[in-house]
């Protein structure tokens, strides 16, 4: 094991912080703080230092989701290639719970070329990355979350799409079939099935010079750079920067992820709408998203949808004509379907769900309303 200031630390016999990225990254958030890099310890597992450099790497950063670790690495295991080939780095980003302890118990005997890391600060999702970039000696690295579950091809899938000539991929990502028939009306999982411009971190894959370049993720942003808590947007603009530097993008329809089911109510859905909030600072700075954006002054059409629907609404209350009021039917035909699958298809239960879409829908036109104005950049 090694204590040090990030970036500084050895052990195993392994030599951190050897991968282009782990400098330029590590040199970045220095940058960024005000005060000294949050102090950590490492621990690799016994085969870290065997073999030829890893022609890939898998980078985590987990936050105090300590009960998920074992599946996660159990999958990163299970991988396809040959486990001289790629290498896992699994960071504790501060999480001050039995994480730590469960990274080590995880690695002490556990096959293939793994680094366990624990920071004793919170550096945000980006932040710890950045800390997982540092170990990285492979040229090309992978990128998933701790409620993830990778499917046994996804590295190989990511290496061949990279070595093709690309600098940044993005990949699919589905809700974890063995959770399916237990979700709830209001449970967070993820679909990915075509590409987006936010190149989420559940499955995303960079070159690492291109990483490194740009260096790394940016723990300055104000946007982007929230410690603990659910992140936003510090996905979409790394992958705006590689590519703003020239780098290329591709879609690799056949590297898979599972994402878990996590539960949730309709208090943590609503949590959810208001971070919204962030969506015109986040076109404002990368124009992939911008463009995304549906006839350039709605976050999609859906949102389109519900203004519309709250003006129509609004409009016959105000002038008392009810027929006015029709303006919200395409927004109730866009909705109905998603609140008969909330209530798994019982007709009484599915107008409840209709009702709380309605007001999730309304708080989301309030949070876009807010951002807009800090912003300076309309969404609706």
């Amino acid at each position: 094991m090694s204590t040090g200031a990030a970036g500084t630390g050895a052990g195993g016999g392994g030599v951190v912080g050897t991968g282009m990225v782990g400098a330029a990254a590590e040199s970045s958030a220095t940058e960024s703080s005000a005060t000294e890099s949050p102090a950590f310890d490492v621990e690799f597992s016994e085969t870290w230092d065997k073999g030829a450099t890893p022609r890939i790497a898998a980078v985590v950063s987990s936050y105090r989701r300590p009960d998920f670790l074992e599946g996660l690495l159990t999958a990163l295991i299970e991988q396809s290639l040959p486990h001289d080939e790629y290498e896992v780095v699994i960071v504790d980003n501060g999480s001050g719970d039995t994480t730590w302890e469960t990274l080590k118990d995880l690695v002490r005997h556990a096959p293939g070329r793994i680094a366990v890391t624990t920071l004793d600060q919170n550096r945000g999702p980006g932040g710890g990355r950045n800390h997982g970039f540092s170990f990285v000696r492979a040229p090309y690295v992978a990128i998933t979350d701790d409620d993830c579950l990778p499917t046994p091809g996804w590295l190989a899938a990511m290496l061949a799409t990279l070595e093709s000539g690309s600098d940044v991929i993005q990949g699919q990502v589905h809700a974890n079939p063995a959770d399916r028939d237990v979700a709830g009306p209001w449970d967070h999982t993820k679909w990915i099935t075509v590409p987006t411009p936010f190149f989420e971190t559940c499955n995303v894959a960079y070159r690492t010079a291109a990483v490194a370049a740009v260096g790394g993720f940016d723990e300055k942003d104000s946007l982007t750079a929230q410690i603990s808590g659910r992140a936003f947007g510090e996905d979409a603009l790394l992958a705006w920067r590689v590519q703003e530097a020239g780098g290329k993008a591709m879609f690799a329809e056949d590297s898979l992820v599972y994402h878990r089911n996590i539960p949730a109510n309709f208090r943590n859905w609503l949590d959810g709408q208001r971070n919204l909030v962030g969506f015109p600072g986040l076109g404002n700075r990368s124009p992939l998203v911008a463009d995304w954006f549906w006839h350039r002054y709605f976050l999609a059409r859906d949102t389109a949808l519900f203004d519309l629907a709250a003006v129509s609404v609004a409009a016959a209350v105000v002038t008392r004509r009810p027929w006015l009021a029709a303006g919200a039917l395409p927004w109730l035909r866009a909705r109905w379907p998603d609140a008969k699958y909330r209530a798994r298809g019982k007709q009484p239960l599915a107008v409840g769900r209709l009702a709380q879409l309605a007001v999730a829908d309304g708080v989301s036109l309030a949070s876009l309303v807010e951002g807009s104005i800090r912003h300076r950049r309309l969404l609706l």
